[in-house]
């Protein structure tokens, strides 16, 4: 089977995950490939000696004149080898590829899981955790491959870390995944049945049945028990938002397969929510546009401005909904970075951490932006009288 697609899915293009993706393409397509065809030549080998005797110390380097590409000694130079562990390959092995069907898959996965997760954490956060859940990935290869001198690449390990925000943040989305056999077609699957699949079948038995071959599944297994754990601790931090409960998106019909017109009707449904939610705040049902941001943040959409989100927020302090209003200011907070409420945001938080959810420190941090961002006294005046009394 191959997962060709997910549900829901943001509603802006998402282009840290493009970005890293065109990199890894041009990588591939710049460099390494055109070094596969050209054959190593004698000044190369001079260059190169010291790493070929790493490579292989029983083989003068001179006996890999036209033995080997100049991609192969790319590969060794620039991919993590176990034996001589260096941070530089720790970064650039992940950006190096064994071969197309290698960067295709990988890039697959990289483009139905990431835009999700980039859209949680923020494109820089999502870099930083990418790179680094790869890093983890890429020792757990190292540890499990003690003194191996044969170069680890690809992207995998920082994409089975996406993976592993995928599985805790969106467990219940609908994940598109072609079958082969034994049957031919297109199936909706919840996410949590085919990452499951990923991480036991795909990893977790080869390593148990001692079958690794050519596949670092250690890699695999450390960047997504890294991408768990992070997922888990952000939860614990900021707060936990609910888990998307998207209906399925399309129904099968034998012979024919998931219909574009079922897409697009669930599609249309799972982002209206930003209508219900505007329409609700204008009117000033704020229980009714509780629940269709709870249906945004279910499905994916996002809120129509930041006023109404700073709205709901208060609404919810005012009436004791703390954690509710606690994750609805997070959320301003990270969509709107330069909304026009934005002091008053931090305040608002600062109070309910402070007052309600016995959190001192993050209520300092918050209460500190508030006066160093607002242009308003009263708000200043509120925000150091909270921060004398803590």
């Amino acid at each position: 089977m191959l997962p060709i697609g997910d549900y829901p899915n943001p509603p802006r293009a998402q282009w840290a995950t493009r970005i890293l993706i065109g990199i890894n393409i041009a990588v591939h397509l710049f460099l390494v490939s055109p070094l596969e065809r050209q054959a190593v030549t004698e000044a190369d080998v001079r260059a190169n000696a010291a790493l070929l005797r790493q490579m292989q110390p029983d083989v003068p380097p001179e006996a890999w004149i036209g033995q080997i590409s100049k991609a192969d000694l790319l590969v060794s130079r620039f991919g993590y080898r176990p034996a001589w562990p260096s941070f530089l390959a720790l970064l650039t092995c992940m950006f190096l590829h064994g071969g197309f069907m290698h960067l295709a898959g990988n890039m697959l996965f990289l483009w139905i899981y990431g835009d999700n997760v980039e859209y949680r954490l923020g494109p820089l956060r999502f870099v930083v955790w990418y790179l680094a859940t790869g890093m983890v990935g890429t020792l757990a290869f190292a540890l499990m491959n003690r003194g191996s001198p044969v170069p680890l690449v690809g992207a995998s390990g920082a994409i089975s870390g996406v993976l592993g925000f995928y599985l805790i943040w969106f467990p219940r989305n609908y994940v598109k995944v072609l079958f082969f056999f034994p049957f031919f077609g297109i199936f909706a699957i919840r996410a949590y049945w085919v990452l499951g699949m990923y991480l036991v079948i795909d990893n977790l038995m080869p390593i148990a049945a001692n079958r690794g071959g050519s596949v670092a599944h250690g890699a695999h297994v450390g960047g997504f028990a890294a991408g768990m754990a992070i997922a888990w601790l952000h939860n614990r931090i900021k707060g936990a938002i609910p888990a998307p409960r998207p209906e399925r998106f399309a129904h099968y019909r034998p012979g024919v397969g998931p219909t574009s017109v079922h897409f697009r009707e669930a599609r249309g449904k799972a982002f209206d929510h930003g209508g219900e939610f505007e329409t609700a705040v204008a009117s000033g049902r704020m229980q009714a546009a509780a629940h269709a941001f709870s249906g945004m943040q279910r499905d994916g959409g996002s809120p129509p401005n930041p006023q109404a989100v700073f709205r709901l927020a208060h609404w919810l302090y005012e009436e004791s909904y703390i954690p509710d209003a606690a994750a609805v200011f997070r959320y301003y907070l990270k969509m709107f970075p330069k909304g026009e409420d934005l002091d008053r945001v931090h305040l608002g938080l600062g109070v309910l951490l402070a007052r309600r959810l016995s959190q001192p420190a993050a209520a300092k941090e918050h209460l500190h932006q508030a006066i160093e961002i607002t242009d308003t006294s009263a708000i200043e005046n509120a925000a150091r009288a909270e921060l004398q009394s803590l």
